[in-house]
């Protein structure tokens, strides 16, 4: 009687470690940031992103005009450069690793936005 109470308990407890693992992997899986930046006549909107320090992060940006120079992005503090073609949405992956403000423009510096990471 006490190996079947003792089965019991290990297997319980193999089901609660299991149970913890998968629901780590899945929370870790969702800690994604995504946003959405447009690029319009008026600049990028929104020129701010809040991102927090650490956490997966997942920029998408969408040139909705050809009147300004927006062709490529750059977002140096990262070594980021991308070609942004007109109505296509370009995603950007990168894990922000220190608190600050970081730019992110246009190729020729004329547009501008701010990454804020804290």
């Amino acid at each position: 009687m006490k190996a079947m109470t003792r089965f019991i308990v290990a297997f319980a407890l193999v089901l609660i470690v299991a149970a913890s693992a998968v629901e780590h992997a899945h929370g870790q899986r969702s800690r994604i940031q995504n946003v959405t930046v447009n690029l319009t006549a008026q600049g990028y909107n929104p020129s701010v992103v809040r991102l927090r320090k650490g956490v997966r992060a997942r920029l998408t940006f969408i040139r909705k005009t050809d009147e300004t120079c927006g062709q490529q992005l750059l977002i140096p503090a990262y070594n980021i450069t991308r070609d942004l073609p007109l109505n296509q949405p370009v995603t950007v992956k990168f894990t922000p690793k220190r608190n600050g403000t970081f730019r992110f423009t246009c190729g020729m510096n004329m547009l501008r936005g701010k990454l804020l990471v804290s």
